[in-house]
């Protein structure tokens, strides 16, 4: 049945036109929006959605969220609201309310899309689960997720992301969750959040009031923080914690854990470390252990995060890391390639990471450093990272930098070897992925 009608728009609102006529569902984008659908005119630094009404309106949409009134007289019911992107969280927490199911919130400053992929499966074997689909973890995207969930499911998986002091505090009051996760506090958006201990007060917010809190048993701040927060804490890890592995391998890419073994598809201790997170909350929502085991055997590997595949038939393999990048997500990348292919060449190609404030070259020089004490045969970097490299290992032979992808790859091909094992991470604005189809050539010619 249809959820929305003009009266629960009212009352998720405050204030605005009232009946019983029914809505479709809430939309923000005139190019997928339907007939009869609520239309949220939302307003960004390089687009305002109040500049394309008419087009919602042709596309059918019967009823209109606006913070500027139009002049045109479109014969539907208007909300007038003092700001969109509020009300669509306000529609979002309404929609959440009525649903009074289970809530999961993932943060962190790193692997949270590789969690609520392992939360996500480890749940889903058992119950039917709604989760986050792509990069839609901001204020935009989660209020969209929450607006999506079907009455059928069991419980919804919802990650969060910040760029700014705050933003976890207000994903957090539209969600409302039942349960939360922080998989790891790093060196993330430090032009806000200017240090450490900034980005734990803004990631620890999540836990402000909620049942259960579920986080990694090495981060002892962490731990403290989200004691003093949430209502009860569980702590999981691979050697130690409240849930904790029997035994690990990460070559083998598995876990003893309550007798059942468990495979895990993603690549790299942090990856284990991030199953540990998701056999916590399934053995919270009662999921047993050996279906959690089923579900995370078949997560899928996210596109361009730790994804590792072959490279044409040169028997070379690609490490696609470059969806995003910052100080810890580089060290937790380094130390998953040091633990591959032993015997083989291991190449490192690594690009700026955005977004550090003040310290960034310091950050990118202690990442150089990290890569150059791996036991890696090629370390090679562009942007900011390439000149940290030539700071700090100027005669180092293993180094290859450039100014940008095009012009690396000249240097960098003739150092590569058939069996080469090749990690590339940067920052997402970096597009490092560039290197793909370079890498593809080379090894299929």
């Amino acid at each position: 049945m249809t959820f929305w009608t003009l009266d629960r728009v009212a009352q998720a609102l405050g204030a605005g036109p009232r009946g019983s006529q029914t809505l479709a569902a809430v939309s923000t984008d005139t190019r997928t929006a339907g007939p009869d659908d609520l239309f949220v005119a939302l307003a960004g630094e390089r687009y305002d959605a109040h500049d394309f009404l008419g087009a919602a309106i042709e596309r059918g949409c019967a009823a209109l969220v606006v913070s500027r009134l139009p002049r045109e007289r479109f014969g539907v019911p208007i909300y007038h609201v003092p700001d969109t992107l509020t009300a669509l969280g306000s529609l979002a927490r309404y929609r959440r309310r009525a649903w009074a199911k289970t809530v999961i919130a993932i943060a962190g400053s790193n692997g949270k899309t590789s969690t609520k992929d392992l939360v996500r499966s480890a749940l889903g074997s058992v119950l039917e689960v709604h989760a986050t689909t792509g990069n839609l973890n901001n204020q935009i995207g989660v209020p969209l997720t929450l607006l999506g969930v079907p009455d059928s499911a069991d419980i919804a998986v919802i990650e969060m992301g910040t760029n700014y002091p705050g933003e976890i505090p207000i994903l957090r009051s539209i969600a409302e969750p039942d349960l939360a996760i922080v998989t790891s506090i790093g060196e993330e958006h430090l032009e806000g959040f200017h240090d450490l201990a900034g980005v734990l007060a803004e990631e620890g917010s999540v836990f402000d009031a909620v049942p259960l809190g579920i986080v990694p048993a090495t981060e002892p701040e962490l731990v403290a923080l989200a004691r003093r927060k949430a209502r009860h804490v569980l702590t999981a890890g691979l050697d130690e914690g409240d849930v904790h592995a029997q035994s690990w391998d990460v070559g083998a890419g598995t876990i003893r854990f309550r007798n059942v073994d468990v495979t895990v598809p993603l690549r790299g201790a942090h990856n284990l470390r991030n199953a540990m997170l998701a056999l916590a909350a399934a053995d919270a929502c009662g999921v047993p252990p050996e279906r959690a085991a089923v579900g995370i055997a078949a997560t899928p590997a996210p596109a361009m995060r730790s994804a590792v595949t072959p490279l044409g038939g040169r028997g070379a393999t690609l490490i696609n890391d470059a969806y995003n990048a910052n100080p810890a997500s580089m060290r937790a990348a380094l130390d998953m390639l040091a633990g591959m292919g032993v015997g083989r060449q291991r190449v490192v190609v690594l690009g700026t990471m955005r977004e550090l404030g003040p310290n960034s070259p310091a950050l990118h020089a202690d990442t150089a450093r990290a890569a150059l004490a791996g036991p890696f045969d090629v370390v090679a970097g562009i942007g900011d990272l390439g000149a940290a490299l030539r700071e700090v290992a100027a005669t180092d032979e293993r180094v290859v930098t450039a100014n940008d992808v095009d012009d690396l790859w000249p240097c960098l091909r003739p150092r590569l070897q058939s069996d080469a094992v090749i990690l590339i991470k940067a920052s997402r604005g970096v597009r490092l992925e560039r290197l793909v189809p370079y890498l593809t050539d080379w090894a299929t010619t």
